[in-house]
């Protein structure tokens, strides 16, 4: 008896080895498989955007993709999920679509805020016509500089901040910010709040270089 068990042990384990060695090259393969039919709707979803005149987000998702820092970097699933936003909500927002030709990279997360978060669309796009009216006023000598500096907190709570790298927390920000009223990052008035006290601080001027101030923006 004993030997009967231990040759059906040994056939079920001799049949089990064949089938667990074959797991490994076949889940590397289905992922790679996945990887490149994500690629290929990336690769679609991009030149959709360009063809409907969204370029500058367009270029902006492909960075983030190809990009080595773990902050805000994007699968290539992920950012096809929001070029396909973006295509599919910008024709109704035509406040986010006129700034995305100023600031690209916050008509993303604005439209990742209506679309994730949970953001009302009209104050997403009070929050992109206050933008337009701040880069008007400001006239920034280094726009480009402003929306990357700023894209990552558009649309957010202060907990869905990442400040990787930056040597502080969301906590700390918080603590600091709601002295001046900036609750979160998901309204025109709170928008409004932070870059007027943000303006007093020294490195503003000298980065941004804006030839105008921020008592000529209206406020929201």
């Amino acid at each position: 008896m004993r030997h009967a068990v231990a040759l059906f042990v040994a056939i079920c384990l001799a049949g089990a080895h064949p089938a667990g060695g074959a797991a490994g090259p076949a889940a590397r393969a289905a992922a790679r498989s996945a990887g490149a039919a994500a690629r290929a709707e990336l690769h679609r979803a991009l030149a959709a955007l360009r063809a409907d005149g969204v370029g500058a987000a367009a270029a902006v998702l492909q960075r983030r993709v190809r990009q080595r820092s773990p902050k805000m970097k994007l699968a290539p699933a992920e950012a096809a999920a929001i070029a396909r936003a973006l295509l599919r909500r910008l024709p109704e927002m035509p406040e986010a679509r006129a700034l995305e030709r100023l600031m690209p990279r916050s008509t993303v997360e604005l439209v990742r805020a209506v679309e994730e978060r949970g953001l009302p669309g009209a104050e997403a796009e009070r929050m992109a016509r206050y933008l337009r009216g701040m880069v008007r006023a400001l006239r920034p000598g280094n726009l480009a500089q402003l929306d990357a500096n700023h894209s990552h907190v558009i649309g957010r709570r202060w907990h869905e901040i990442d400040y990787t790298g930056e040597g502080t927390t969301w906590q700390e920000r918080r603590a600091e910010w709601s002295r001046h009223g900036v609750g979160d990052f998901r309204s025109a008035v709170h928008l409004h709040r932070y870059f007027t006290a943000e303006e007093s601080l020294p490195y503003f001027r000298r980065i941004y270089r804006p030839r105008g101030r921020m008592s000529g923006v209206p406020p929201p």
